[in-house]
């Protein structure tokens, strides 16, 4: 007589027949609460939070503040700030000051929101790409265990909005691939626009898909329709972004410096407004101009920094961050070894095979797709001479993420799942860094040992 199947047959059985769902029901429960858990704490200023917070605040205020970044990621969290009833009244004066009331929650909680987001998205790339489901569950899960990609996300910082707009650009770019849906591809574009909007490092993002379609033998009309789209919607959204941005900060504020005669006179209250002689800028010459001292300014932050390190440390995380100190309770941006010197290997591995023609012909338009994605985003910061922090390497870290799912994409679920036990056993030792909980001494001995993370 047949044996009747056990529960667990039937839910694992369940699993399997539904394992695209499942898979990202987990990667949204875990990135959520991952991303949200000890929202709000600590309630004081961490890190560049003293920037972002007063540079959101201007908004409301209208006073003029220069940043040497674009602004749509601090118009974005003043937009959803000001909808949930924002007033600024905390001063952001120094890392440590505390907040007077609740309402910078309102200020982190996009940030959070878009780390959260980022995993399913980089999930649904490698599905893309042709990975097994349960290779790209694992890319998905590699980054909800990065404890630096997980800090980043927890404050008033761009980075995690950055991220999440460039990876979702290429993962809608893929889709239209298959749909050939032109509202997909203009969404796409879109998503590019306000990527470039938030750092300008997102600009390999506009050449990825022209480079795919150049991996794939495409005509040059359709890489040309792709290109046009791109540019249009694309530069139509950066100038609009900044010219919002203009039009709110119409006060004389700390920003006042960096611009010329000419623009600190259209701005009220400036000592400079009463000399009549000078010309009034247009908005365009203003976008103009702020975009050139953007750049300028870019190029004259040469000074040195604790913290400060080279492009090519960046893969083994040389050197972590300090972003906030309260005696044994301490937040550093440091990632999971795993995760990172994984991610390193696999692009060292993947580069490998392909020099020695050991890619199927089948795959290798996406090989060579994630290694030269990941160098397009990391080798430009060579010629960078400004100082430059382990953050900047986030892009090309989730490119060797999905150079990992690349790699194990051909191994059995066994090793698959070793990773994956790994990587939260590094997500244990490390998280701790990320909430600003009191850190362990295997931690700190951890990080003394290691050359370039003291």
């Amino acid at each position: 007589m047949k044996k009747p199947t056990s529960r667990l047959g039937h839910i694992l059985t369940w699993i399997k027949k539904h394992q695209v769902g499942v898979a990202i029901g987990v990667l949204l429960t875990l990135g959520f609460t991952t991303r949200f858990f000890l929202f709000g704490y600590p309630n004081q200023a961490v890190f560049d939070e003293v920037y972002f917070g007063k540079f959101v605040g201007a908004y409301f205020s209208g006073q003029y503040y220069f940043d040497i970044h674009p602004p749509f990621a601090k118009l974005l969290i003043a937009t959803f700030a000001k909808l949930m009833g924002y007033n600024p009244t905390s001063s952001f004066a120094a890392i440590g000051t505390a907040f007077t009331d609740s309402g910078y929650l309102y200020l982190r909680f996009l940030p959070s929101l878009a780390g959260a987001l980022l995993p399913l998205v980089l999930f649904s790339i490698a599905r893309e790409f042709g990975l097994k489901t349960r290779t790209a569950f694992l890319v998905g899960m590699l980054t909800i265990l990065d404890a630096a990609l997980l800090a980043q996300s927890r404050f008033i910082l761009i980075d995690s909005l950055l991220l999440l707009f460039s990876f979702a650009s290429l993962w809608l770019y893929l889709v239209w691939r298959r749909s050939q849906q032109l509202w997909i591809l203009i969404l796409a574009a879109a998503l590019v626009g306000m990527a470039i909007s938030v750092k300008w490092i997102a600009l390999p993002f506009m050449l990825l898909p022209l480079l795919y379609e150049f991996l794939h033998h495409a005509s040059f009309k359709r890489m040309f329709k792709i290109l046009t789209v791109y540019v249009v919607v694309a530069v139509s959204l950066y100038v609009a972004f900044f010219a919002i941005h203009v039009s709110l900060l119409t006060k004389s504020g700390d920003g006042d410096a960096f611009m010329s005669q000419a623009y600190q006179i259209s701005l009220e209250g400036n000592p400079n407004a009463v000399n009549t002689s000078e010309p009034t800028l247009s908005v365009p010459e203003k976008i103009a101009e702020l975009n050139h001292e953007m750049y300028a300014a870019n190029a004259r932050l040469t000074a040195g920094h604790p913290y400060g390190s080279k492009w090519y440390g960046w893969p083994v995380m040389i050197k972590p961050i300090s972003y906030w100190i309260q005696g044994n309770a301490q937040i550093w941006l440091v990632g999971n070894p795993i995760v990172w010197w994984g991610g390193a290997i696999a692009i060292i591995w993947l580069l490998i095979d392909l020099l020695t023609k050991k890619v199927p012909s089948k795959k290798l338009p996406v090989a060579l797709f994630i290694v030269l994605g990941f160098f397009m985003a990391w080798l430009p910061f060579a010629l960078i001479s400004r100082v430059m922090f382990l953050y900047h390497y986030f892009i090309p870290l989730c490119f060797s993420i999905l150079a990992i799912g690349y790699c194990m994409d051909r191994v059995e679920w066994k090793m698959q799942l070793t990773l994956l036990l790994l990587a939260v056993a590094g997500f244990i030792l490390f998280a701790p860094a990320a909430y600003g909980l009191e850190l362990s001494q295997a931690f700190t001995n951890i990080r003394n040992i290691i050359p370039g993370w003291q």
